[in-house]
């Protein structure tokens, strides 16, 4: 049971008496008061109950090195016989690469609403260490700024479990939606792919999509059979504003139907520089850092093997993959003084030690039958684990085990008709321990089927979709277990007109339904990453509504775009709405309801709003020869509104514009941009305050060059040039963490 006496609500009286009884009392899943954390390694350790860690240790470090090089040397050992088979070729000529991807599959069955397709020469002055600092500029999508090493995407002012991390289509199998610290296991200098599906993506991904879904796809699978015998990439680059420094590799080996992949990287990091005063409103006598930003270092390996076979009509691929990061969280000690039990001195830095084995399988056949135009199926397994240090104490450990499968068919167009449909099977396991464990360990099985149809009638495209989801999700209790099943339905329909060339109007209206996750279940205990006491809706509380359980999270969206796709002018405008009638967030108990010192929250569903517009355009101011001169501008905002309380929800991002002038002369590229964030003034009361406008000044310079028979490219990037400083209102340590300042970025790309 929760300490008595130890929270307090207003006149002092105590919170958890007043607590209403549950079967076995739902503190079963408290920390216990007496637990004290273990000396740790120096990464991620093992949790008891989730086998197998000890099993991945062989595709981590050199095991994995040495599995590259055993499947570059049988690569090596086939393309020479092929080559001593093959007539003899003197005036050979290299050719670039060719990849293949997603694109190829036949038409039908892409959501109609806005999305962005990133390929990888589109990131190349993008990437960071990050998936959020990579796509935190796309339209519509900001980042959760929790430092560099666990930045995750927001869409549209949603995050955590309404945005869907994908890896190739299937979970990243980490547990990054469960806190803003926790990372996204995925490394954005392999991806070969990236796309952001802007609004709900529930028909293809489910619930947890129903703000929004990234899809990545890396380079671990070789999607096509080499040009020449070994081909690959190298780059190196170096950052002034944390010394980072950072190298990686990407070779593909093979010859004829087979291809073998190998990727490596390391990145390591200082903490990075800032402008002025970590802490907005320190109390007298506490610690104000300047210069560097504590707790924001970054030390990131990842290696990768892969192997594909290609046929005449289809493919297969499989990959092994390890993610090991160790990174700091800014800040994090500074709540660590309200634990229960703590034995940690709260001045001692805080860092994470995650890491992430994962096996993938992907095939696709083409036209297997008269019937059907392409069949894919997909499979990741995946052990996740991640420690969380204070000093040199592992206080607190996570684990999750997931497998996540789809298949999916494309059929024969009927006429005008062309889709596809889709089934899903999920099963993940989770686990925690120590002292800022705030949930239970569960396990949560997941399936789905799905069908997306589009029916073309001359200029008009019409789009109907529907998906059918099933959840059981079981909390394991020290006395007992909780199982909540839930049935999720979602359904949308859509159209584009295209009156004139190169001009489409679009309409989607969607009805879309979300589970709640376990930490929205059952949560009871501290959160330290976001400075609360957390209470799940499983709970009642005399005197307060809700409580007893949770329903299934219910919107209805629509929105409305414009787009030019082609000429010298293209662009984009979408407006959109959506209307929750039971979201669920986190409200505060009021003034004087707290736990140690940490304010105390709970999980609500309440009746809410959001609206906004989006625009991003592009002009080609000069086109000639080998010279190009591009102008490009970005604008979004979105307001989210709690309409029982007529209050601003809390964290949405304001309003941001953005300019780039770029200009092209044959090797030689520079642009120079201009982002602003205005202020947010608009704030949930007792949970936020407002944060000040900031615009950054940006600059790059790239010059790429035949070197032999490689490519070559050297870049530079001046990134926040002024030194000004910036605070997210969508962090949740934007009072004592400001965004970086100036970092100069230079380094070396060569492709052979």
């Amino acid at each position: 049971m929760l300490p008595a006496g130890a929270a307090r609500g207003t006149g002092g009286r105590p919170l958890f008496s007043r607590m209403a009884p549950t079967p076995d009392n739902a503190s079963d899943w408290m920390p216990r008061p007496n637990h004290r954390p273990r000396q740790g390694p120096s990464r991620a350790a093992e949790l008891p109950g989730l086998s197998g860690w000890r099993r991945w240790r062989w595709t981590t470090g050199w095991g994995c090195l040495f599995t590259g090089l055993l499947l570059g040397g049988t690569a090596l050992e086939v393309a020479g016989q092929i080559a001593t088979n093959s007539p003899a070729n003197t005036n050979a000529v290299a050719l670039p690469t060719v990849v293949v991807t997603g694109d190829a599959l036949p038409p039908g069955g892409e959501l109609l609403q806005p999305r962005s397709v990133l390929k990888a020469e589109d990131l190349k002055l993008k990437v960071q260490s990050s998936l959020g600092e990579t796509l935190g500029w796309e339209p519509g999508v900001s980042s959760t700024a929790y430092g560099p090493g666990s930045s995750r995407p927001v869409i549209r002012g949603f995050s955590g479990n309404r945005v869907r991390m994908l890896n190739g289509g299937l979970s990243t199998g980490d547990i990054s939606y469960t806190s803003p610290d926790h990372g996204v296991a995925i490394e954005p200098i392999f991806i070969r792919q990236v796309e952001v599906l802007r609004g709900p993506a529930t028909i293809l991904h489910g619930g947890p999509a129903i703000g929004g879904a990234v899809d990545v796809e890396t380079r671990h699978i070789p999607v096509a059979a080499p040009v020449r015998v070994v081909e690959g990439e190298l780059e190196t680059r170096y950052a002034s504003g944390s010394d980072e420094k950072m190298g990686a590799l990407a070779a593909t080996a093979g010859g004829g139907p087979v291809a073998f992949q190998f990727n490596t990287l390391r990145r390591a990091a200082n903490d990075y520089r800032f402008p002025g005063l970590a802490r907005k409103n320190p109390t007298p006598g506490q610690a104000n850092p300047s210069g560097r930003l504590p707790e924001t270092h970054l030390d990131t390996t990842s290696h990768a093997a892969g192997a594909g076979w290609f046929w005449e009509q289809g493919r297969v691929g499989l990959a092994v993959s390890t993610y090991d990061s160790t990174y700091g969280v800014p800040f994090h000690s500074d709540a660590h003084q309200h634990l229960i039990g703590a034995v940690v001195q709260p001045n001692l830095p805080v860092s994470i030690a995650l890491r992430q084995n994962r096996f993938d399988f992907e095939g696709e056949l083409y036209a297997p039958v008269a019937a059907l135009e392409t069949v894919k199926f997909r499979a990741g397994y995946s052990e996740y684990r991640h420690a969380e240090l204070e000093g040199p104490v592992t206080a607190t450990r996570f684990a999750n085990n997931e497998l996540d499968t789809r298949l999916e068919a494309w059929h024969a167009p009927l006429g005008a008709l062309s889709g596809r449909v889709g089934l899903r099977f999920n099963d993940a396991s989770f686990n925690s321990a120590g002292l800022e464990v705030n949930t239970p360990p569960t396990f949560a099985q997941n399936w789905a089927v799905f069908l997306l149809e589009d029916l073309q009638l001359g200029p008009v495209r019409l789009q109907v979709g529907g998906r059918w989801d099933e959840q059981a999700l079981t909390a394991t209790g020290r006395t007992r277990n909780v199982t909540t099943n839930y049935t999720g339905k979602s359904f949308t329909l859509g159209a584009a007109w295209a009156p004139v060339a190169d001009y489409e109007l679009g309409f989607v209206w969607g009805v879309h339904q979300r589970a709640p996750t376990t930490a929205e279940l059952f949560a009871n205990g501290p959160h330290v990453a976001t400075g609360t006491y957390e209470i799940g809706g499983f709970y009642t509380i005399p005197g307060f509504p809700f409580g007893g359980g949770l329903g299934l999270e219910r919107s209805f969206s629509y929105e409305a775009s414009l787009r030019k796709t082609r000429g010298r002018f293209t662009g984009e405008v979408t407006a959109f709405h959506y209307d929750f009638s039971n979201y669920i967030f986190l409200e505060s108990l009021g003034p004087g309801w707290e736990l140690n010192g940490l304010p105390i929250f709970r999980h609500v569903q309440r009746r809410a709003a959001f609206h906004g517009l989006e625009l991003q355009l592009g002009w080609d101011v000069l086109v000639r020869d080998a010279e190009k001169l591009r102008w490009q501008w970005l604008a979004d905002f979105v307001r989210g509104q709690d309409l029982e309380r007529n209050s601003p929800l809390p964290r949405v991002p304001p309003l941001r514009l953005g300019t780039r002038l770029e200009y092209t002369l044959r090797g030689w590229t520079t642009g120079v941009e201009l982002r602003h964030v205005a202020r947010q003034g608009r704030i949930q009361l007792d949970r936020e305050l407002p944060t000040d406008a900031y615009t950054f000044f940006n600059a790059d310079v790239r010059y790429s060059f035949d070197w032999g028979k490689r490519r070559a490219a050297l870049f530079a990037q001046a990134a926040n040039l002024l030194d000004e400083q910036g605070r997210s209102h969508v962090s949740v340590i934007k009072e004592v963490a400001p965004l970086p300042g100036r970092s100069i970025t230079v380094g070396l790309n060569l492709t052979f």
